[in-house]
């Protein structure tokens, strides 16, 4: 099948971001983690935030892939540059802010200076976005943003009120969390003896070849789970009317324990790593977005063989 080619640029460009995404989350997350920024400045909001986006741009790709097949190619714009030189700017500095700082002109810049008041708050939110948004326009252009709203506004919105009930249900949901993190201890820590030493702390807390860490929420595989069942469901009552419900039903709780062993897999994957190769990439990993990418792999490779054999007629 030969791609158009405004769908492959759009392809590549959605790639680039996706990649860059993850990778400034994985450069400034345990920044954010070991700092004041994620309660005192409330940047814990963006923890799920993250995950529904990552989740909604892949499922957006997957749903509408045929009317995307249609983009128009769009020439690079000279904005585009300026555009990714201030997110980077914005990229350096809020790694510095949010680290232990540096001496500018006999100023300290350091997080640790900077109260929580709803200025400070506002400003430190202000920078962190503007990463992103810089980031958008600079890789996919103002010419092709506007064209793409222009034909897909009522789509984003359904992703919108998705993204926002999705997000919304999340507090719930995570109460969860201790229970998940109980059972993907017991076990990872069971796979991991079968190929080393593996030395229980207490309930939630193990070692593996030197490295321990606590698989608290991040590692439960809570919200991943959640959103992909989430996405699951809104994709069934989008094409509801193309699909065998009986397929639906019966394919709904595989498809859920799949994706826990999924989540499994990278937490086995983490204590491998760190124990072998890097304790500061495993920990790195940890609070990254990049284990989302094995539950945006898992639905894309299940939605193409379950979308198929669920149609009606199939």
């Amino acid at each position: 099948m030969v791609l158009e080619k405004g769908f492959r640029q759009f392809l590549v460009k959605t790639g680039v971001f996706l990649g860059l995404f993850i990778l400034i989350s994985f450069a400034i997350g345990q920044r954010i983690v070991a700092s004041s920024l994620l309660y005192g400045f409330k940047f814990f909001i963006y923890g799920g935030m993250g995950k529904v986006l990552l989740f909604s741009i892949f499922g957006f790709v997957l749903f509408y892939r045929d009317r995307l097949l249609k983009l128009s190619f769009f020439k690079r714009e000279k904005v585009s540059l300026l555009m990714l030189e201030l997110s980077l700017l914005c990229v350096i500095g809020f790694y510095i802010l949010a680290s232990n700082g540096m001496t500018l002109v006999g100023l300290n810049l350091n997080i640790g200076k900077f109260s929580p008041s709803v200025l400070g708050i506002f400003l430190f939110h202000l920078l962190f976005l503007a990463i992103f948004v810089f980031l958008i326009i600079g890789i996919f252009g103002l010419n092709f943003l506007r064209d793409f709203f222009r034909k897909f506004k009522r789509e984003l919105l359904y992703f919108f009120i998705f993204g926002v009930i999705v997000y919304s249900l999340m507090y719930y949901v995570w109460r969860l969390w201790p229970f998940l993190s109980l059972i993907v201890v017991r076990v990872t820590s069971f796979l991991l003896g079968l190929v080393g030493d593996v030395v229980v702390i207490n309930q939630y807390t193990f070692s593996f070849g030197g490295f321990a860490a606590e698989i608290g929420e991040a590692c439960s595989g809570v919200y991943s789970i959640f959103i992909f069942s989430s996405l699951y469901l809104f994709a069934v009552i989008l094409d509801w009317g193309k699909l065998d419900r009986l397929k639906v039903v019966l394919v709904f709780v595989p498809a859920i324990v799949g994706a826990f062993f999924v989540n499994v897999f990278r937490v086995f994957l983490l204590f491998v790593i760190g124990a072998y190769i890097s304790e500061e990439i495993a920990i790195g990993l940890y609070h990254s977005y990049v284990g989302m990418v094995f539950f945006l792999v898992y639905f894309s490779v299940f939605w193409f063989l379950f979308y198929d054999w669920a149609r009606v007629g199939k």
